[in-house]
């Protein structure tokens, strides 16, 4: 007589299919509420979502404007992972399209600078390094603060300017003074150095509360050191995640936004004790390897006076947003801190208040992105600075 098999296990196998089907179902719908739930506040707070796009106020007048968004989000769609790059965290991948093109470089990736034909023998070389602004979001290839110093320089007098952006998205002045260094150490030769820079510095210091650090130090971290969460990186993308992640920094938001006054003033002080520190270092290889060093403190909308469109009203009142996790406030008083000391020490020039008679729309968002009138009235004002202090 045989005996029936025991039916322990396709019991357990059942439980166990409908436990994952379960958790895959809960997992759907919460993706989908999700989405849904992030697309309904973008509408109902149109002014905390940028309007990255042909429409946007600050570019009438632009024919190309809509081409070039659809390229720019074509490329931040094909380059989602970052180009490692030893020393300096990440670089900038190549690309090639009809108004963005970025070139391998002997360290980095390179955006590429328009440059006039020069028929002049004297010729200067210019070393530009600065985060997201300089390397030209927001801008094609012509329209970068880069190229439009190149035109201006290039102009007239007897000096043929040859200009490298070394601009990376998300740079410091940490990362840039090291990506100097390693120029340098291949044998290649600038005559004057440009660092643009502020509101990343500020926010390192701020936010992470780590001046020295980088962004994204967090995230970094934990893959380096294996963390869980480093583990789940390719959720990342996933409605669910931006979700959290948007409330996630609301929370920190709230948190900086309840910093006492003698806290937001240490936290300024350290983000401007650090920006000099670099540009002093950076000061001392110029001197070794005999090039000259400019440093440009970059606005934002967070300060100055400018009278603002109706459009930047719309981003000041909708405030940084997750985008931007530091307020406001505190980066107006870094922003402060660095006007104070570049009038006190000349260290370096400060342009926060460049855009103050400026009634056009100049910010296409809540940071310091700005339109490519803004990058020529930036390049114009480093034109004349560079014009009238040849000997620093």
């Amino acid at each position: 007589m045989t005996q029936s098999a025991p039916k322990t296990y396709p019991v357990f196998f059942s439980y166990l299919g409908y436990l994952i089907f379960s958790v895959l179902l809960a997992a759907a719908g919460l993706e989908t509420a999700s989405a849904v739930v992030r697309a309904a506040y973008q509408r109902i707070h149109p002014g905390k979502a940028r309007d990255l796009s042909g429409a946007n106020p600050a570019y009438r007048g632009y024919p190309w404007a809509e081409e070039y968004w659809t390229e720019e989000h074509l490329r931040w769609s094909a380059n989602k992972k970052l180009n490692y790059v030893p020393f300096l965290v990440w670089g900038e991948r190549p690309w090639h399209g009809k108004y963005i093109n970025i070139d391998e470089g002997v360290v980095v990736n390179m955006r590429r600078t328009t440059t006039p034909a020069c028929e002049q023998t004297e010729r200067r070389v210019i070393w530009m390094f600065g985060g997201s602004t300089l390397f030209g979001m927001g801008a094609p290839d012509e329209a970068t603060i880069p190229s439009y110093l190149s035109e201006k320089l290039n102009s007239s007098g007897p000096t043929c300017f040859r200009i490298s952006n070394y601009g990376v998205e998300g740079y410091l002045t940490n990362q840039e003074l090291i990506l100097l260094v390693e120029l340098l150490k291949r044998g290649q030769q600038p005559d004057l150095v440009i660092f643009y820079d502020g509101v990343n510095d500020s926010e390192a210091a701020v936010a992470p509360g780590i001046p020295e650090g980088h962004l994204e130090f967090g995230s970094t971290k934990s893959r380096m050191e294996g963390s869980v969460s480093s583990k789940l990186d390719f959720l990342r993308d996933s409605s669910s995640i931006k979700l959290a992640g948007a409330l996630a920094a609301r929370l920190r938001h709230g948190d900086l936004e309840s910093l006492p006054p003698p806290e937001v003033s240490a936290r300024a002080r350290a983000a401007l004790d650090n920006y000099e520190a670099n540009i002093i270092v950076a000061k001392m290889l110029g001197q070794a390897y005999k090039f000259k060093v400019l440093s440009f403190w970059q606005p934002s909308l967070a300060f100055g006076r400018k009278p603002l469109a109706p459009f930047e009203q719309q981003l000041w009142d909708g405030g940084p947003g997750p985008a931007l996790e530091t307020p406001h406030r505190i980066l107006a008083a870094v922003n402060e801190e660095a006007a104070r000391r570049s009038a006190q020490k000349m260290d370096f020039v400060f342009l926060g208040n460049v855009f103050d008679s400026v009634k056009e729309p100049i910010y296409i968002d809540n940071r310091m992105h700005i339109s490519p009138q803004g990058n020529q009235i930036v390049a114009d004002r480093m034109a004349e600075w560079i014009r009238g202090h040849p000997a620093e």
